[in-house]
C-alpha cells in the first residue's frame, strides 16, 4: 500500500508524503523506515486512548 500511496503522490507530483503513527508502534516505525520514511517530531498528550492521553509521532518521505 505504500508504495502505490508514494506511486501515486509522484504522478502528482507531490514533494513529500507525511504519516502519523503512535510511538509505541515499533513494527510500523520499522516498516515505514524501511521505505524510506524518517521520523520529524512527537506532538505530546496528542489525544486520548483508554482515557489516557498519548504522544503522535510524525514522520515523513520526501520523493
Amino acid at each position: 500500500m505504500l508504495q502505490s500511496i508514494e506511486k501515486l503522490a509522484i504522478e502528482n507530483d507531490f514533494n513529500k508524503i507525511v504519516l502519523f503513527t503512535f510511538p509505541f508502534n515499533q513494527i510500523g516505525q520499522g516498516l515505514y523506515r524501511k521505505q524510506g520514511f524518517r521520523e520529524v517530531g512527537v506532538f505530546k498528550n496528542q489525544g486520548i486512548m483508554d482515557g489516557e492521553y498519548v504522544d503522535v509521532m510524525a514522520m515523513e518521505k520526501l520523493l
